[in-house]
């Protein structure tokens, strides 16, 4: 009797712990809404900055700004419990995003260690500026090669009702994360 109630509690446990959270296609929706958050903050905040900063202060409210949104973006994909499928991409998707927040943040850094605005001026030329460059154009290559993984679920639709195909196998994702600005 102990140990037909302890198999019937730990089964339903061990599956539980099995589990492996989101679908493939709350996920990949999750990460995309969170994309276009973060791409839409980024863009009114680079349209400011464009049009050319008037005070040290403008700057370093960019600098943070721009942080601000970085890390909101970071810390939401963070909450998500990838499907197994996607486990490797979130891993890497999460490695590359800390290296632009880290770089990043030293290129903020450097808004504050000066009053001076013309040295601000040409913060993105400096090595700095440049390595930031580097890592985001590393994040958008990884974007790029996410969402056309994603979207290659489509090839599935042939599957799609197959009684004897698992339901995993069924799902058809199509994602638009919006990986530069051209693609907003």
């Amino acid at each position: 009797m102990v140990r037909r109630i302890l198999v019937m509690l730990v089964v339903p446990l061990a599956a539980a712990s099995c589990s492996s959270g989101l679908s493939l296609t709350e996920y990949a929706t999750e990460a995309e809404t969170l994309a276009t958050t973060m791409n839409s903050r980024l863009d009114e905040i680079d349209v400011i900055f464009d049009r050319g900063a008037t005070s040290v202060a403008e700057v370093r409210t960019y600098a943070d700004d721009r942080m601000a949104a970085r890390r909101a973006f970071l810390a939401g994909l963070e909450g998500l419990d990838p499907p197994k499928d996607a486990e490797d991409l979130h891993t890497a998707t999460l490695d590359i995003l800390r290296n632009l927040v880290d770089a990043e943040q030293e290129l903020a850094d450097l808004a504050y260690a000066t009053d001076d605005l013309a040295s601000l001026e040409g913060l993105w030329d400096t090595p700095t500026g440049q390595k930031a460059r580097e890592v985001d154009a590393q994040v958008v290559a990884l974007c790029q090669a996410a969402e056309a993984s994603l979207n290659s679920t489509r090839e599935r639709q042939a599957f799609v009702g197959q009684p004897w195909v698992p339901s995993e196998l069924q799902e058809i994702v199509e994602v638009s994360f919006g990986c530069t600005a051209a693609d907003r």
